[in-house]
């Protein structure tokens, strides 16, 4: 049965995959008649040889600036960092080279433009509204991992006043261009590369098993369970293979295509969050320890949705989290909070945090106390 509904295109974008940066950037650029750029990217991207070299070479005089050393998690300073660089006179865009964190405070820093946000307090005012102007300069991202903060019209910012990453969000707040070369994931550590993936598999889950999915939601997120399910263990064996990394960054795009029309992920995610900002865990690490118990926890009311999933990644008659712990642990991906460093007395305040993150409240099972919380959480700890 198909669930009345309203169905919304997420923002323009364009997504040139398969194609060398080399090839492709100049191309972009020339389309959106970019003359004056600026590359951001964090430090591990940086020096002799690196990424952001190799892009820069390819920019050649249109590049003006370049702005290093983004940190994990976004902080509203990087944040406030990108926007001064961006304010120079004649800049038409930024290159955003890197993961999600890099990506997501480049969208932010685009709207405090807009907004005349200047420092890290002031982006307080654009967690209730921002102006209708589109964000400015356009944004063309080179992602390296499979984050899919690419695709989203939200940017996830840490506060560092408080430790808590806040939402803030604009209709065009996707980059207008996302390149995705698969060359340009190879210097990618490891467990970056194949924890993102788990993220894009829990994009995927979450999304297929929404309190409210739509037929587009559906078709994007089965795609994707069923490639990443098939490619990244791939990717993890043969790290050199470019077919299996393309594969994984086009699922990684589908799978989040969900959330660009609004359908919310749910219980994985909400706490995912509330691990990054009680104990500093990457997201993609939560996903692959929290992701299983929520689907154990789900199953009495997402069963069949649960088994289509699993008959989808190839794997029919056997339970879906069972399925996701089995991919964690063939790709040496940590199970268990315990093996991420977290402290059993810090479970409270992970439960509590947790039960005030609005994913919580998507959730296809409802989970209405502390104690329901908690037990969930130390199932995985």
């Amino acid at each position: 049965m198909i669930t009345p509904g309203r169905f919304q295109p997420p923002s323009r974008q364009m997504v040139v995959y398969g194609e060398p940066v080399a090839q492709a950037l100049p191309r972009v650029a020339k389309e959106f008649w970019v003359t004056q750029t600026v590359i951001v990217t964090n430090t591990s991207l940086t020096g002799e040889g690196s990424l952001t070299a190799r892009v820069s070479g390819i920019l050649g005089d249109t590049l003006k600036n370049t702005v290093t050393g983004i940190r994990a998690n976004s902080p509203r300073q990087d944040v406030v960092r990108i926007a001064t660089a961006l304010r120079s006179r004649g800049v038409e865009a930024v290159v955003a080279i890197g993961g999600g964190s890099v990506v997501e405070a480049v969208k932010a820093a685009r709207i405090c433009l807009t907004n005349n946000v200047r420092n890290a307090a002031d982006l307080d005012r654009l967690k209730t509204a921002t102006t209708a102007a589109s964000p400015r300069p356009y944004l063309i991202s080179i992602p390296t991992t499979l984050s899919g903060a690419e695709y989203t019209q939200y940017a996830g910012i840490t506060d560092e006043r408080t430790g808590v990453k806040d939402a803030f969000h604009h209709q065009d707040l996707a980059p207008d261009a996302v390149i995705l070369d698969p060359e340009m994931t190879l210097a990618t550590p490891r467990q970056l590369w194949l924890s993102t993936g788990l993220r894009a598999i829990d994009h995927a889950v979450e999304t297929w098993c929404a309190k409210k999915p739509t037929p587009y939601s559906d078709a994007t997120s089965l795609y994707a369970a069923r490639v990443l399910a098939r490619w990244l263990p791939v990717s993890s064996k043969e790290p050199e293979n470019l077919e299996a990394r393309l594969a994984c960054q086009v699922a990684a795009w589908m799978s989040i295509q969900g959330a660009t029309v609004g359908v919310p992920h749910g219980a994985s995610h909400g706490i995912g969050h509330a691990l990054s900002a009680v104990t500093g865990m990457t997201h993609g690490i939560t996903s692959c320890i929290m992701l299983p118990h929520v689907l154990r926890y789900n199953l009495p009311v997402s069963r069949e949705r649960q088994d289509i999933l699993a008959m989808t990644m190839g794997r029919p008659g056997e339970q879906l989290a069972d399925i996701v712990s089995g991919i964690v642990a063939d790709l040496s991906l940590p199970g268990r909070l315990r093996d991420a460093g977290v402290e059993r007395d810090q479970i409270p305040a992970i439960a509590k945090a947790a039960l005030a993150n609005p994913r919580i409240k998507a959730n296809i099972r409802a989970i209405e106390s502390e104690r329901e919380m908690t037990g969930i959480i130390k199932a995985a700890f």
